[in-house]
């Protein structure tokens, strides 16, 4: 009885206390305490929120205090604070919790994704590896990854063609690898190698609309992280496709999300033209002084024309050469048929060439989580109207990603990503405005009116009034403009000549991952990069049939480039011992590309007007075909050992074959060993308090870059004439003995972590020789070929990469943010074809300037004509007062740059912060060759100096042989007109004396900056137009405020952030004149060497609005 009593007690006090602990849980408390480190030092700023309930949360003061009201008796407080290990405490009831926190190991352990998308912890790397994260490739709503990711990884250089979202982007890794090839790193998309090849844009008589390549394609809305390989040993397992690096990126799938969650952002994008030369507004057009009278003008310049209606008028000469008479506001007949009044119109015509560009960008983002997987479903619609004319651009991107488990062992993971997109009119580049005597115009040019009055109301190219085949000669012009190229090869291309393209690309792969048992894991991949293009040219009759005559075009192309990848990998992850662990893998891989294109088009002009219709071909159908497929495989394998975590070395091997050598000489092999210790970890109770971390490494790799389809092919070119098909030599023939470029790279690197984590410092060096170059070698004229393919050349590259990050003041309402890098790269030609030493890379205008690779010179040399010099340094000055020039071009700049990188910064208080990136180059040389020409022509700011007495020009008068008598009186001593437009170049006459010949400034301007010299027949000189591109520009600047957690939760939002921001906005230095420093045309290095008549660059600004619900 006492024991049944006993036990009643018992539960009845039991389920008291229970009783009473379920009341206290239920209700809410006020927790205080303090947040110290483990050198009892006050942690500032410490975030405390109750977990599960983001919105419910404070902040550590000065002091390390917090206090946290209307706390759940049961609940969890969560303890975080950058660099440090975030901890989850119970409350259990209590209203005081003191907290340590220490140094966040896992932070020190982050996981990157490596080669074939193998996870890693990052301190057991030997090598190199950059990563951007999102964040950061989307503080400015970038529509282009380019943009996006300058400056922002050590040794990395991106530059992006003008032309918006169709303009290329390349990506150099640690300098280049290749003389001739391309110099593009390997692009992988959630394990697919995606196509992406070099597009370049800079040929005068080629397509002169901006070309793009694959990796515009990619949406950085959808980007989780983007990791760069950098080294040999980091790539190596891509083999023969690894010499440039490999960019791996892995986009969002919603891992990590338990339930449903809906993020959206939209923006609006301005793009303002801007970095275009500036022109002079004091002189019009017309001749030089002393052409002025042979011209038909009088001495002034100026020029009696009679009009339409016969009525002589006076006006300008009609030339592109801005140096006639000064604007003094008389009224003179211009081409438009009316009188004008002789004023400038504008000192910036580019302004009124294009518009202001405008581009909407809209993602909608699906997420879903649970214990067995997630799923993303994103949707990104891009509206651009470019800053040409009569230009649209529409992109739409579906992306499904996620993962699901099937079972316990089963599991996968996959990743959809369609990309539709709409062009019309592609832009054109504006060489045929800047390199071109017939389209170069100046600050009395209506660029407006020239615009609008391109085509007649009947619809074809004007001309003028009174050429015979005008229908409407009301609308023409009173005479052809001089700068006619402005209608007749620009606008009439933008208006008259309409292309439209419409792009399907699919990048898909499935990765089914089985754990047979605990360590051992077999996954494979299946993948497709499929891209379906189509264009149609719409070319507009140019005049009517009426005249016998038969113009315009109809022309349809369709092409497909398909890969299709897989690959199957054995992993094994086991502790040998205690002490030792080891990851091993092997595996297959296997790659097919094929590309197809057809074309046809009319020929001979449409038979009837403006019939775009392939049956509108006058005469017989153009029509062509392009196949050619590829096959790649290999064998592949790692080895991983650690030691007591501390010490780490790894090995890897790829064995590959490749379907574009030659059989018996199309196996490669690809090795790579890379090995780091965490000294830190051995310094025990010696290591200062201040240093959390530290690590060095070293590696060594072999990677390859294969030459393209058909180099070791002795093929036969197919062609026709007069309707007979027939086969040729090729130019350059292939080679069955040709191997892939093979680069050797030793590296060696430190890491460190400093102050709980707040400093970071990251050091690399690398050398290494890239041999067997692939390049053409000269054949005898009777072998029937200009070349033959071989490996003869050799390259070598040495640098530095530094990256630095750190956070200098984290309080409770401020924080700031800074990472910086530099790259250093040096790169030499020490070898190529047996008795050459000097390979040409580029001629321009006809001999004026060369680029040159020499050996023992790194890549690059700019070789021109350049003023002759006596030895004591001086000029020397011919006896028509201009420079005497060297006998043979000297070397007058290198393209290589001498270091690039990239600063940031990110000061936020409470709920605002204000970011902001540079990027910088030093060195590195450059041809500006729109510089050159407009010089000669007299059009920009930058021509004025001496051409009058305001910018020191000296007087004179024209003697009968209009040679330039220096003079100071109001008129000669016959009465001739004195002119201020003299100068004396500063230097020594051929005798040794000094140079007292004076000569017309617009003469010195003319000659010196003249296409093939003053003598068109013969090169003149371009040393003056090849600049240092050394700059530092302010690439983004963006204001940002988070609406406070207390408003969004009242209508279910996570994250509710407004943004205005700014991209490409100035430079802080810049020492090219008139044009951006990067409005080159291409990815290639030969491309980027010269500014050569890109389109028009632009800075951006805009405002965004992202939530998440």
């Amino acid at each position: 009885m006492k024991r049944e009593m006993s036990f009643k007690w018992k539960g009845f006090l039991f389920a008291w206390m229970w009783i009473i602990s379920l009341a206290m849980f239920a209700q809410n408390i006020t927790v205080t305490g303090t947040v110290t480190n483990v050198y009892n030092e006050p942690v500032i700023g410490a975030t405390i929120v109750v977990q599960g309930n983001a919105t419910h949360g404070t902040v550590t003061d000065i002091d390390g205090n917090y206090t946290l009201s209307n706390v759940p008796a049961d609940a969890t407080l969560q303890f975080s604070y950058v660099g440090m290990a975030t901890q989850s405490v119970p409350v259990n009831g209590r209203t005081t919790i003191e907290v340590v926190m220490d140094s966040d190991s896992e932070m020190l352990e982050e996981v990157v994704v490596t080669a074939l998308g193998i996870k890693r912890d990052a301190k057991k790397l030997g090598y190199a590896i950059s990563n951007v994260s999102s964040e950061d490739l989307l503080r400015t709503a970038s529509p282009n990854l380019g943009s996006a990711l300058y400056g922002k990884a050590s040794g990395v250089r991106i530059q992006t063609a003008p032309g918006g979202l169709t303009g290329s982007i390349s990506i150099n890794v640690r300098g280049l690898s290749s003389i001739t090839g391309t110099n593009q790193p390997l692009i992988i998309v959630d394990g697919v190698p995606i196509h992406n090849t070099d597009a370049n844009t800079d040929g005068y008589w080629d397509n002169q609309r901006i070309q793009t390549n694959g990796l515009a394609d990619i949406n950085p809305e959808d980007i989780e992280s983007l990791s760069i390989l950098k080294g040999a040993s980091a790539s190596a397992l891509y083999g023969s496709e690894a010499a440039n690096g490999v960019v791996m990126i892995t986009t969002k799938s919603g891992k990590g999300v338990q339930g449903f969650g809906v993020d959206f952002n939209a923006s609006l994008t301005a793009d303002v033209v801007a970095y275009m030369p500036k022109y002079q507004t004091t002189f019009g057009p017309g001749v030089r002084v002393g052409s002025r009278i042979a011209s038909g003008s009088d001495a002034d310049g100026w020029y009696n024309r009679t009009d339409r209606n016969g009525t002589m008028r006076q006006t300008f000469y009609p030339t592109t050469t801005y140096f006639g008479p000064k604007y003094d506001g008389r009224d003179v007949l211009y081409y438009d048929g009316t009188m004008r009044k002789y004023s400038p119109i504008t000192s910036d015509p580019w302004s009124d060439v294009f518009r202001t560009g405008l581009t909407q960008q809209y993602n909608l983002a699906i997420v879903r989580g649970d214990e067995k997987g997630n799923t993303r479903l994103s949707y990104t619609y891009v509206d651009n109207l470019p800053t040409q004319y009569n230009s649209t651009y529409d992109k739409h991107n579906f992306n499904l990603t996620g993962s699901q488990k099937i079972s316990e062992a089963l599991s996968v993971d996959y990743a959809v990503n369609y990309i539709l997109t709409n062009i019309k009119n592609r832009p054109y580049r504006i060489s045929r405005l800047t390199n071109n005597f017939g389209g170069m115009f100046g600050a009395f040019d209506d660029v407006n009116y020239l615009r609008e009055h391109t085509m007649t109301s009947l619809g074809y190219k004007n001309m003028a009034y009174n050429n015979s085949k005008h229908l409407t000669p009301d609308e023409g012009f009173e005479w052809t403009p001089s700068t006619y190229a402005l209608v007749d090869e620009y606008y009439w291309n933008i208006y008259g000549r309409e292309q439209l393209e419409k792009n399907n690309r699919l990048i898909a792969s499935v990765t089914p991952t089985w754990r047979i048992i605990d360590g051992l894991t077999l996954r494979g991949r299946m993948a497709t990069d499929l891209i379906v293009d189509k264009m149609e040219r719409k070319e507009k009759t140019e005049q009517s049939t009426l005249f016998n005559e038969f113009t315009g075009y109809y022309g349809l192309t369709n092409s497909r480039y398909e890969i299709y990848y897989g690959d199957i990998m054995l992993t094994y992850d086991t502790n040998l011992t205690d002490a030792v662990g080891l990851l091993a893998s092997v595996g297959w891989q296997g790659r097919t590309e094929t590309n197809y294109e057809s074309s046809v088009g009319t020929s001979g002009g449409l038979s009837v007007e403006n019939w775009f219709h392939l049956n509108a071909s006058k005469e017989t159908k153009n029509a062509d075909m392009v196949l050619s497929e590829l096959l790649k495989t290999a064998f592949f394998g790692t080895v991983s050992l650690s030691y007591n975590n501390w010490a780490f070395v790894e090995a890897t091997g790829r064995q590959e074959k490749t379907s574009t050598l030659a059989s018996g000489n199309n196996s490669f092999f690809y090795p790579s060993v890379n090995s780091s210790i965490i000294f830190s970890e051995l310094m025990g109770d010696s290591k200062p308090a201040w240093y959390d971390y530290g690590k060095i490494r070293a590696s060594y790799g072999i990677v390859g870059n294969a030459p393209q389809i058909y180099k070791a092919t002795k093929a036969y070119e197919q062609n026709s004439a007069s309707g007979y098909i027939y086969n040729r030599i090729p130019v350059v023939i292939g080679n069955e003995g040709i191997k892939p470029e093979k680069k050797y790279e030793w590296e060696f690197g430190l890491e460190s972590r400093f102050f709980a984590n707040r400093l970071g410092l990251d050091m690399s060096f690398y050398t290494n020789t890239v041999k067997d170059q692939i390049l053409e070698t000269t054949m005898p004229s009777s072998s029937g070929a200009r070349g033959i393919w071989m490996n003869v050349g050799e390259l070598q590259n040495k640098g530095w990469e530094v990256s630095v990050h750190g956070t200098p003041i984290l309080t409770k309402d401020w924080s700031w943010k800074v990472q910086g890098n530099f790259a250093l790269n040096r790169n030499k030609v020490t070898k190529l074809a047996e008795g050459i030493n000097t390979l040409q890379h580029r001629n321009e205008d006809n001999g004026s300037l060369f680029l040159y690779s020499k050996v023992g010179e790194p890549m690059g040399d700019f070789y021109s004509l350049a003023p002759a010099k006596d030895e004591n340094g001086n000029n020397i000055i011919g006896s028509d007062g201009l420079y005497k020039l060297t006998d043979e071009p000297v070397k007058v700049g290198n393209a290589m740059p001498k270091f690039v990188g990239g600063f940031a910064t990110s000061v936020a208080y409470k709920n605002i912060s204000l970011d902001a990136s540079f990027d910088y180059r030093v060195g590195g040389a450059i041809l500006n060759m729109p510089y050159q020409y407009l010089m000669g022509r007299g059009s920009l700011e930058s021509s004025m100096q001496y051409r009058d007495a305001e910018h020191g020009g000296m007087t004179y008068y024209l003697d009968a042989n209009t040679n330039s008598v220096p003079y100071s009186g109001a008129q000669g001593p016959n009465g001739e007109k004195i002119y201020d437009n003299g100068m004396i170049l500063p230097g020594v006459k051929e005798d040794g004396t000094p140079n007292d010949i004076m000569i017309q400034a617009d003469k010195y301007y003319n000659w010196t900056y003249n296409w093939g010299g003053w003598d068109p027949s013969g090169p003149t000189f371009y040393s003056h137009s090849v600049f240092d591109n050394s700059y530092v520009k302010l690439r983004e600047l963006s204001l940002t405020y988070s609406f406070a957690s207390a408003l969004t939760s009242k209508f279910n939002c996570k994250n509710l952030q407004l943004s205005v921001w700014g991209r490409n906005l100035f430079y802080l230095y810049k020492n090219l004149p008139d044009f951006d420093a990067e409005a080159t045309d291409g990815t290639s290095w030969i491309s980027q060497a010269v500014i050569g008549g890109s389109t028009a660059t632009t800075r951006s600004f805009g405002i965004s609005l992202r939530a998440s619900f």
